[in-house]
Formats: C-alpha cells, sequence, structure tokens
C-alpha cells in the first residue's frame, strides 16, 4: 500500500513535469513536519510553484496595481478640485455674507442717539430742551422665571405683569420694560437687586420748561423724540439730525462688552431753531386769555400777535390747552392748533375786507352814502342791524364805525359776486396761508355761483363764510402794511449746536393784495371804529388803535343758525400812525355778554397795552392828553 501511494506522488509529479509545471518542493520551514489531513482520509501537500507564466502574471498584478492607483489619484483630484471650488464660492461669493454674519454673532450693533435740537424764542430763550433719563431693560435670557420676575417688577414700574410678560418676548437678549422713567422709579428697581437680569440706559427726555407755555406752536415728540405735532413735527428732520453707530463684542447673553466698544460712526446732533415767538409776549397773551376765558366762561379762546412787515407770529395762544411733556396722556382733541385747523365764522370783522375791495375796486366812492333802514330784505331774508339801530345815511366810514350790516349788505350788492369773491380770494381766504406749521386748512368760501343772494349779501358780515383765525390775522395785517399780505412764519432761523447761524427761514416780503392808497383809507375807517364807534373798549392811552369787533352767530347742527351760541372777536392793529403789530382774539361761545365789543375789545387792550410797553414803542400823544380828533 505504501508503494502505491508512492505511485501515485511519484506519477503525479511526473505528470506535472510532462505539462511543463514546475514540482512543488517542501519548503525548508516544513522540513520533517508532516503533511495536513484534509477531511476524512485525504492529506493535503504543498504543491510546487511551477516556473511557467509567472511574468505574464506579475506585468497583470502590475497593470492592475497602475489602474488602481490612477483611479485612486482621479478622484481625490476630483475630491480636492470640489474642495477648492467651494473655498472659492464661500470666500469670495458668500465671503462679505459669512463674514457678516459672524459679526454679528460675536458683535453687538449699537446706535448712537443724537442729542435733539433745541427750540429756542426770538431772544435766545429755551422753550424746548433735552434732559437725561434713564430707561430700564431686561435680559429675557438671564431670566429663569418670567412670570415671578414681572411679579417683582409691576408694582415697582407701575405696569400690569401681562404687558411685562409680553414687552419679554420681545427679544431673547433685550426688551424694554420702562422708558425714560422718574428717578425714585430707577432706585426703587435697583433695590430689587436683579443683577444681570435687567440694565440701565440713560436716553435725552424732551423738556419743556415753560409747561403749557406755546403749546400748539411748540408740538410734542414721542418717546423716541421723534416730533409728533407742531413745529417738533414740522421741522423734525432738522431737529433730529443723524444717529452715529458703534460696534462691541458680547458675551453668550446677549450683553455688550462695553469696554470693546468702537465708534464707527459719530452721531449728528440736531439744529437749534430760533423761532419767532417772543417767551414774554406769549406769557402776556396766554396771561389775559386764561382770565377773559374765566371771566366770560367761554368754551374756548385764541390770541395772536404778528408783526405785520414780517409776518413773523409773536404769540399764539390757545385754550384749552395741554401740557407738551405729557401730551399723550390726554384727549387728541386737545391737540388741535384751532388757528389754523378750525374755522369759524368772523363775523363784522369781515367788514374791513368788503370795505378794502369795495375803495380798491372804485365801485364805492369813499364820500357815497348808503341809506340804513336798520333793515334789508334779500330774496325772502330779512337782514337786520345787531344793535336793532337805524342808521340813515352813512358813507362806508360810517359803516365800518357802527358796523351796519345793512350798509355792508348794500355794498356787497354794489360789488357784485365776482369782483367780491375776486378779493377775498385775492386776500389768501380760501387757501392755506403757507404758515410752517402742520395742519393748515383753506376754509371755506366756495365759488362765485355759490355766492347767490342772500349768502353774497351775508358774507359781507362775516356770515356765510369760513375762515381760520390765522388767514383773517394775516388779511387785516396787509391793510396795515400798505396792502401787502405777509405770509405767516414761526421760525426765524436755524442754528447749529455751537451757535452758529445755518439758515433762515423767514418768509419772503409778501404779496400786493390793494393799492396802498385803499389801505390807508380802510385804515383810517377802522381808527374811527375804534375811537368813535363800536371798538371804544380797545382804546389805549397815548396810541391810536386801529381795530374792528366782530359777533357771529354759530351755524346749528340742524341748519340755520343757534341763537343761544356766538363767537365774539376782535382785530386790530398798532400803532396806527406806524403800524408794527395786527392781534386777533376770539372767545368762543362766551356766557352771558357775547358782544365783541363789550368782551373781546378789552381782552384786545389788555393784551396790546402790555405789548407795547415790553416792545418799548412809545406813545405818540403825553399819557393823560386827549387824543386829536
Amino acid at each position: 500500500m505504501k508503494e502505491a501511494r508512492h505511485d501515485r506522488s511519484g506519477g503525479a509529479q511526473a505528470d506535472r513535469r510532462s505539462r511543463g509545471v514546475a514540482p512543488r518542493t517542501a519548503s525548508p520551514r516544513r522540513a520533517g513536519r508532516r503533511p495536513r489531513r484534509a477531511g476524512r482520509g485525504r492529506i493535503l501537500r504543498p504543491h510546487a510553484a511551477s516556473p511557467l507564466g509567472a511574468g505574464s502574471l506579475e506585468a497583470d498584478h502590475r497593470v492592475l496595481i497602475r489602474r488602481r492607483t490612477a483611479i485612486l489619484a482621479v478622484l481625490m483630484m476630483a475630491a480636492l478640485a470640489s474642495l477648492l471650488v467651494r473655498l472659492v464660492h464661500l470666500q469670495l461669493v458668500r465671503g462679505a455674507y459669512l463674514a457678516g454674519i459672524a459679526a454679528r454673532q460675536q458683535l453687538a450693533t449699537i446706535p448712537l442717539e443724537p442729542h435733539r435740537g433745541r427750540l429756542l424764542d426770538r431772544r435766545g430763550r429755551p422753550l424746548a430742551i433735552n434732559v437725561e433719563a434713564t430707561s430700564i431693560y431686561a435680559v429675557p435670557a438671564a431670566i429663569p422665571g418670567h412670570r415671578a420676575f414681572a411679579a417683582r417688577l409691576s408694582p415697582v414700574l407701575g405696569v400690569p405683569e401681562d404687558d411685562l410678560l409680553q414687552r419679554l418676548k420681545r427679544g431673547r437678549y433685550f426688551a424694554w420694560l420702562a422708558r425714560k422713567v422718574r428717578p425714585e422709579v430707577v432706585a426703587a428697581v435697583e433695590a430689587l437687586h436683579l443683577g444681570d437680569q435687567i440694565g440701565f440706559r440713560v436716553e435725552d427726555l424732551r423738556a419743556y420748561p415753560n409747561g403749557v407755555l406755546a403749546a400748539h406752536v411748540l408740538g410734542f415728540v414721542g418717546i423716541d423724540n421723534q416730533g409728533l405735532a407742531g413745529v417738533e413735527l414740522r421741522y423734525d428732520t432738522l431737529l433730529r439730525g443723524r444717529a452715529g453707530e458703534a460696534v462691541a463684542a458680547h458675551d453668550g447673553m446677549g450683553r455688550v462688552l462695553v469696554e470693546t466698544q468702537r465708534i464707527v460712526e459719530d452721531p449728528v446732533d440736531g439744529s437749534d431753531l430760533l423761532l419767532t415767538i417772543d417767551q414774554v409776549i406769549q406769557h402776556i397773551a396766554e396771561r389775559e386769555l386764561d382770565a377773559a376765558v374765566t371771566r366770560t366762561q367761554a368754551r374756548a379762546g385764541v390770541v395772536a400777535a404778528m408783526d405785520i412787515r414780517t409776518g413773523e407770529i409773536l404769540a399764539l395762544a390757545l385754550r384749552p390747552v395741554f401740557d407738551p411733556a405729557a401730551a399723550v396722556r390726554v384727549a387728541p382733541e386737545l391737540w388741535t392748533n384751532r388757528a389754523i385747523s378750525g374755522v369759524y365764522e368772523p363775523g363784522s370783522t369781515f367788514k374791513v375786507i368788503l370795505a378794502a375791495a369795495a375803495l380798491d375796486s372804485g365801485l364805492v366812492d369813499p364820500q357815497e352814502t348808503f341809506f340804513d333802514p336798520g333793515a334789508l330784505q334779500v330774496a325772502g331774508r330779512v337782514i337786520r342791524n345787531a344793535t336793532g339801530k337805524k342808521y340813515g345815511a352813512q358813507t362806508m366810514g360810517d359803516v365800518i364805525k357802527h358796523s351796519s350790516n345793512v350798509g355792508s349788505a348794500q355794498i356787497a350788492t354794489r360789488l357784485g359776486r365776482a369782483v367780491f369773491h375776486r378779493y377775498v380770494r385775492g386776500f389768501g381766504f380760501g387757501a392755506p396761508t403757507r404758515v410752517d406749521l402742520p395742519g393748515e386748512i383753506a376754509g371755506l368760501v366756495g365759488t362765485p355761483a355759490e355766492w347767490v343772494p342772500p349768502r353774497l349779501q351775508t358774507i359781507a358780515f362775516g356770515q356765510g363764510i369760513s375762515v381760520t383765525p390765522l388767514q383773517l390775522l394775516a388779511a387785516v395785517s396787509a391793510i396795515g402794511n400798505r396792502g401787502m399780505l405777509p405770509r405767516p412764519h414761526v421760525v426765524r432761523a436755524v442754528r447749529d449746536r455751537a451757535g452758529r447761524m445755518t439758515a433762515v427761514v423767514g418768509g419772503p416780503s409778501g404779496r400786493r393784495v390793494v393799492r396802498p392808497e385803499s389801505a390807508a383809507a380802510v385804515l383810517r375807517m377802522m381808527v374811527r371804529a375804534v375811537e368813535e364807534g363800536s371798538g371804544t373798549l380797545a382804546r389805549i392811552d397815548g396810541y391810536r388803535i386801529a381795530g374792528k369787533t366782530g359777533t357771529a352767530q354759530k351755524p346749528a347742527p340742524q341748519g340755520g343758525y343757534d341763537p343761544d351760541r356766538y363767537v365774539a372777536s376782535f382785530v386790530g392793529i398798532v400803532p396806527a400812525d406806524a403800524p408794527q403789530l395786527a392781534i386777533l382774539v376770539i372767545l368762543d361761545e362766551p356766557l352771558g355778554a357775547y358782544y365783541g365789543s363789550e368782551i373781546a375789545a378789552p381782552l384786545f387792550r389788555e393784551v396790546a397795552a402790555q405789548t407795547l410797553w415790553y416792545l418799548r414803542i412809545p406813545p405818540r400823544t403825553p399819557l393823560g392828553q386827549p387824543r386829536a380828533p
């Protein structure tokens, strides 16, 4: 059996040699070891390597390796190229955007608010200034329990808990709790020792050192010092200035690290405005208006004073009034500047415009007489004099002196609708005066076609037409300004924070509405009305006063006129022999006496007399001596 196995083995090797395959030889390492068995009855023997085909296999192996290496290199190059493209995209295409995101994550942009410009009276006295106030904010991310936090602060800040909770939801790192609070509130909050949960910031608070003085002219601002009314709104861009910007790093809680702050752009403070308002004259007007409103129990009142040569408004007082420092806490109706945003029927003060139109048009001679029987029927309506008197034959000067409604209706009839309407519009009625205050309206004049009798005749004595107080003041100023209609304005100049004048805002010299001789003739008629007629209670010792009274019924809601509601007024020019000022006073719905000659003329006298003394305008006749006729 052993021989047989040997023969088979030898035969196998012989067979391998016959096929050109090298016989397998035992490895020297394995010499002496017995062959391994595989399975049952089989012995695995080592194969001898064949010398035939070895070079071919090695060549194929090298090609395979080179092929795999090339593929790997291509893949690596493609990966590197993709990475390079991505890097280029991130650096060049989206670099600025991503840098901005990173900066926002690391840096906080801090707006640097400029100081709002001041409002000064014509002599540089402050009317609106800035003071420092502390605002309180929270860092919501640093607050463990919002409701407990709100419960602690609510009674101190005077803000409902629910409102505080809503404010905490407005930001993760910053939320306003209370703006520009009183010092005692700040002290109370600090006493709670809330640490990093809250912070304090100093801001500018708009202050009005004279309280309600000139409130309707100055207006007021919002919580962010933005103008909301009056000059504060009209000139908001100039007053506000331009905000600056700083950047600073912040910590993980979003709190700004002040020591890292860097200014990017300096803020530019707002400009100061020099107003035409004179603080003293304004105080006189408001004090006397308060006294008159209290005395007559009027619902409202207006006093306005203007330089007839320049259109500068020296005083503009209205009642009721509001405190501009607390304007948001009063009814919005109180904000309305009724001198430009409210209309009224001017009554007999409008006869001045009628006289100017009649003389300047040449349709009425100053010496021509009109017969006044005390009543006049026009288109089915009876027109009567307010006093009930019959004045008989009277010139146009007598019509003004007696304030005759019948004589005025006759003159208007002579003029006709077209001519009278042209002069009314020429004096500025039915159009804004273009005063530099917001909210001005045009009034209600109508067209000539609408001035059918008896409206034409009633307009002659100021009923059936609606004007603003400032329109009437400007129109009467033209009589004292030799027929030139001035443009009212409340700002004289703009100054920078160093006090240097940067702009003059004054209005133009005006436009002509009547000839100088016509204006002079009407002015003389107004002097007679004060010295001899219905305006005697407006006289001032030592001065010649030109003026005209007015008493107008107010329209009734259901139509027609209310017999129990009146507007009493007086408009005058002082001094009449060298006109400088026009002053208009109005008392709306007084109780008891309601004639302009009784309650408005004395108010005019008090305001005018004190203003003349303050401006050092000397009297033309010695005090105590009778006036020349």
